[in-house]
């Protein structure tokens, strides 16, 4: 497989000292293996409480007073000190009663916010992670560390909720398709991330359920969640996967809006069923980048799902470069959304640590692919349009990109049906190459 030019590399805050080739050698991960425990997703529900406060101002005459009080600065040689009535000159007040009270009062505030911080620290982590385990103080305390791992493999899934498509009677319940399937590879010694984009309709076969469409997106649905999910892609396409986190994509627009929009490049005019993007630099609301990233018709959409993949990588570009900006309040005005939409079986302190390392990686170190399927049109019980995937290109892309630790494979265990025509390119493409396309279009005027 030709390896694409490499792309420009950003001067990103975190990104140094990375070896850019690994001799390091590990033994293969066991495949994920499906956690048969109950897991419980806590929610929160918040009561508003108001209060306001009054103060009184001094009279004049103790303003004037305290003027007076405060005017008379030390210059470095001390006052005679009265005498009282037996004749001996009276004690200094001891101005250290002052400072020690102050520093009192400042340990008293600092301790009170820290334990307000370590309590809501627990109360977010917890909530979308309940099995994490408590943390300590010192783990608040100190600066958090990076994964101590050398590569950790995660799937990340998009459970999709769009109108029209009641899949259940409760709306929190996590149970719609997974419309955005998403392996990632993060090699954390190298600082380097390899994504790789699953088509929502691919083939998946026979041994798992799926309502009958034949279709991946529904593999989640039908059986036991995003674990009998994860359990098929790592047999099929013989990936390990450590942890799995599913986002529930009606959060998407409310992420977008509390950051303000997010800006992104758009490179061609989309419309469909009433809605418009025009081409050009864009600062997107939560409504424009969910049309974004679910809509597959119109003009530039004859492959539907393919080219939404490919479209979808310019969100991505923008919401990562705004993640790299956020604040501690973006942070703080997005946990609602989080403990609201996000589910991981991920442990706490690996979430922390993932965290800090993800933080520290370039963007021209952030690849991504996705799976050739052939393009000729296939039905799965005469009704469903389904995807087949290229078996043979696929393997060569995993042995390229996603197995440095663990060694080639020969074959992988992806069903296959009858195929026709030619099948997609896997596209790879870094994030900085995207990055480079944006400065591009910025440079031309192309500002929406």
């Amino acid at each position: 497989m030709n390896e694409p030019r490499q792309p420009r590399r950003l001067n990103t805050s975190g990104a140094s000292g990375r070896p850019r080739n690994s001799t390091s050698s590990q033994p293969a991960r066991q495949p994920y293996r499906v956690n048969q425990e109950q897991r419980t997703v806590y929610r929160t529900s918040s009561q508003g409480q108001a209060g306001r406060g009054t103060g009184r101002t001094t009279s004049q005459t103790s303003r004037t007073q305290q003027s007076r009080r405060t005017s008379q600065t030390y210059r470095g040689t001390a006052p005679a000190q009265p005498a009282d009535s037996s004749g001996r000159k009276a004690k200094p007040r001891k101005k250290k009663s002052l400072l020690r009270s102050f520093f009192t009062a400042l340990l008293s505030f600092v301790l009170v916010l820290g334990v307000g911080l370590f309590g809501l620290y627990q109360w977010v982590v917890h909530s979308i992670s309940p099995g994490g385990g408590v943390p300590t103080i010192s783990e608040l305390i100190n600066t958090p560390s990076e994964y101590k791992g050398d590569v950790i493999n995660l799937l990340v899934c998009g459970v999709d909720y769009e109108d029209g498509r009641a899949y259940s009677n409760d709306p929190q319940s996590n149970d719609g398709m997974t419309d955005m399937i998403m392996y990632m590879n993060f090699d954390v010694k190298n600082k380097k991330i390899n994504l790789l984009q699953i088509p929502r309709d691919t083939y998946v076969g026979e041994k798992y359920n799926t309502g009958g469409t034949g279709k991946i997106n529904a593999v989640a649905l039908k059986n036991d969640g995003v674990a009998s999910l994860a359990q098929a892609i790592s047999e099929q396409y013989k990936l390990p996967i450590d942890y799995y986190f599913s986002i529930n994509m009606q959060s998407l627009k409310e992420i977008v809006d509390l950051f303000g929009g997010i800006e992104v490049y758009i490179p061609q005019d989309i419309e469909y069923s009433g809605s418009k993007l025009l081409q050009g630099y864009r600062n997107l609301d939560g409504a424009a980048a969910e049309f974004l990233v679910r809509n597959r018709h119109g003009d530039g959409y004859a492959q539907g799902d393919i080219a939404r993949l490919d479209m979808q990588r310019y969100f991505y570009q923008g919401l990562f470069k705004r993640v790299r900006t956020a604040t501690v309040w973006d942070i703080a005005k997005l946990m609602p959304v989080v403990l609201n939409y996000v589910t991981t079986d991920a442990p706490a302190s690996t979430l922390i640590s993932m965290a800090v390392s993800f933080l520290q990686v370039d963007s021209a170190d952030i690849m991504l692919c996705k799976v050739p399927t052939f393009n000729g049109a296939q039905y799965y019980n005469g009704q469903h349009s389904i995807q087949i995937c290229d078996v043979d290109k696929t393997r060569d892309l995993l042995n390229t990109y996603f197995r440095s630790y663990s060694g080639p494979v020969d074959d992988l265990d992806i069903p296959v049906l009858a195929t026709a025509g030619s099948s997609s390119d896997p596209n790879v493409q870094y994030m900085g190459q995207l990055d480079t396309t944006v400065d591009g279009a910025l440079a031309n005027g192309e500002q929406g």
